[in-house]
């Protein structure tokens, strides 16, 4: 079936995890969370800054070997591990353990995948692992979609993956033909020779039998490993365009940068542009699972910038756009559109557009006098001497 990417992106993934996790818990909603992260000390994390109780929590990780003891003590007694199989919570986190060949049946269930950018074993690869996750949730009404959360990696753009795979390469070409060479001495030359070498200092070289062994598998996973962490998650772009390669649709882009900056920092430094359109968006856009409320966010936007909701009722997204989001002609054109006095407009006008207690040449006063009057319809040439009036 076909299955829609609901794409967000955020520089702190296990924040924005805990604001769903909250929203879902604190209004009561039906959805209940399967969250796809391979990663416990994150789901530990999410469980402490979110205060999620033992009764709100499934986790499902590796319990095999040492993996039981230290998987415990990371989420602490009180959140025991469970199975695939135990009674569904409001919140349910699975590792890498049930990627696979795992059933979920959840009626309400909502799959979260979940890759950090800066903990690369949580990175997916969209071909395979990706694919797995998507078909685990069986009977759930909303299992055609999937969020997506994740952060891009800090790796170095210098190498792009056609020069990393050309690399790796030629440093296997020459692994074969070292192995070759050291292979086709006799027994008791290459016995001796392997016997003086404490290490193969070799790329994808191991001694295996009294011989060199070439192992093509680990520059495979070199390949993807460096695709994963340095090409498909370095830009949304990227991500992007190998969803899609892979089938799946892209169907809307919930990452909101703007949100995220005015939410976390006090002074932050928005553009007028980006906060219009993202007002816009909002307005224009349902909210996905009702997780996210659009009234509210846009009511963040209108109490910290007036302007911004002012421009949107009274002139519309067509005139603010023609206005090239200037917001000294948007101040004016809503003056112009205001009930009052001409006379009033012009001084609210001259107060906005003139620098106080500075010195300003006659030309200058008289040329913004003339666009005021311009703006406001009226027919008169304008004169520094007017503004004694």
């Amino acid at each position: 079936m076909e299955v829609n990417i609901r794409s967000r992106q955020t520089s702190k993934p296990a924040q924005y995890i805990v604001k769903e996790c909250r929203k879902v818990l604190d209004s009561g909603l039906e959805h209940n969370l399967h969250i796809f992260v391979n990663s416990v000390e994150f789901i530990a994390k999410v469980i402490d800054m979110a205060k999620l109780t033992p009764e709100q929590v499934k986790v499902v990780c590796s319990v095999s070997g040492d993996n039981s003891e230290n998987n415990q003590r990371k989420l602490g007694r009180e959140y025991p591990i469970g199975q695939p199989s135990d009674p569904v919570r409001k919140i349910n986190f699975y590792t890498s353990t049930c990627f696979e060949g795992c059933d979920l049946y959840d009626e309400n269930g909502v799959t979260f995948i979940v890759s950090d950018g800066n903990k690369s074993h949580t990175l997916l690869d969209i071909s395979t692992l990706f694919t797995q996750i998507c078909g685990r949730l069986r009977d759930s009404k909303y299992k055609g979609e999937i969020v997506h959360v994740y952060s891009t990696t800090k790796y170095s753009r210098e190498v792009t993956l056609d020069e990393f795979v050309a690399s790796t390469k030629k440093v296997l070409a020459e692994a074969v033909d070292y192995a070759k060479e050291i292979n086709s001495l006799s027994e008791t030359a290459r016995e001796k020779t392997l016997s003086k070498i404490k290490y193969i200092n070799e790329q994808y070289v191991r001694i295996e039998d009294n011989r060199l062994v070439v192992d093509k598998n680990l520059a495979n996973m070199d390949i993807v490993n460096f695709k994963i962490c340095r090409h498909i998650y370095r830009t949304y772009v990227n991500l992007t365009d190998e969803l899609k390669k892979n089938g799946y649709t892209i169907t809307r882009h919930t990452f909101s940068e703007i949100m995220e900056k005015i939410e976390n920092k006090a002074n932050a430094r928005v553009t007028f542009k980006d906060l219009f359109d993202e007002y816009h968006r909002l307005k224009t856009t349902k909210p996905f699972f009702s997780l996210e409320s659009h009234e509210d966010l846009c009511a963040q936007i209108a109490v910290k910038y007036p302007l911004v909701k002012q421009a949107y009722d009274e002139l519309g997204t067509d005139k603010v756009q023609a206005l090239k989001y200037h917001v000294s002609n948007i101040k004016r054109e809503l003056m112009k559109r205001q009930p009052a006095p001409t006379e009033y407009k012009i001084v609210k006008m001259i107060n906005a557009t003139f620098a106080k207690l500075t010195p300003i040449a006659k030309s200058k006063v008289k040329a913004e006098l003339q666009r005021i009057y311009d703006d406001l319809g009226i027919k008169q040439r304008a004169k520094a001497a007017d503004l004694n009036k």
